[in-house]
């Protein structure tokens, strides 16, 4: 009798104390472990391919992301050259000058906040209205300052005095007008109706701090 007994505990043995002990390790370091061999979670081939819908919308929504925001020089290459294109992305010192009726005293950009978003604006074609290119020097469309404006005309020296990559380049803006074009008055073009109160406001902001700058060495 012991003997059967014996033989039926070999064949059906109980859990032992250390058996369970492992089985409550695993349940508290990770407690949804019972869970991943549930026989109602099935991996079905809508499932598979529904998650590979989403990642291709992933991806083809981060590529026309970039594509928008990246900068388009076909129309502004063609209307400022190849130099002037230079300039504006690599040129180390850019002055602002007066031009005009405005009066102030020649700033230097370089390192200025929102320095980058005044380049990309001279930079990208889609700033512009191409429609309204013409012949004709942007001093022409100067006007004197109105409505407590300082500036109403600037004039931008780009220069790179260290790597010497382009020679000295300068450019007209009228602010009112929203003209811009190469200081040889040989062209000229008017930005959109978005990107023209931003280059007022940014030119306006440099003079004004500027001026604030000169009084209090005065003082």
């Amino acid at each position: 009798m012991n003997d059967n007994q014996s033989d039926t505990a070999e064949t059906n043995p109980k859990e032992t104390p250390d058996s369970a002990m492992d089985e409550n390790s695993v349940m508290e370091m990770d407690p949804h472990a019972d869970k991943y061999s549930d026989p109602r979670v099935k991996i079905t081939r809508s499932g598979i391919l529904m998650g590979i819908g989403v990642v291709i919308l992933g991806i083809v929504g981060a590529a026309f992301s970039i594509y928008a925001r990246k900068t388009k020089l076909e129309k502004t290459t063609e209307f400022w050259g190849p130099e002037t294109i230079l300039a504006l992305q690599l040129a180390e010192k850019i002055q602002l000058r007066p031009l005009g009726s405005s009066d102030f005293e020649p700033v230097d950009l370089s390192g200025t906040p929102s320095l980058g978003h005044l380049r990309h604006a001279l930079l990208d074609e889609r700033g512009f209205d191409w429609n309204t290119q013409t012949t004709g020097s942007v001093t022409q469309m100067c006007r004197k300052p109105v409505d407590g404006l300082k500036v109403s005309c600037v004039r931008l020296r780009l220069t790179d005095p260290t790597a010497n990559r382009i020679g000295t380049i300068d450019l007209d803006l009228d602010l009112m007008g929203g003209w811009v074009g190469p200081s040889d008055g040989s062209k000229r073009v008017q930005t959109t109706a978005w990107v023209r109160p931003k280059l007022e406001k940014y030119f306006q902001t440099i003079v004004n701090v500027q001026r604030l700058r000169a009084d209090q060495r005065e003082q």
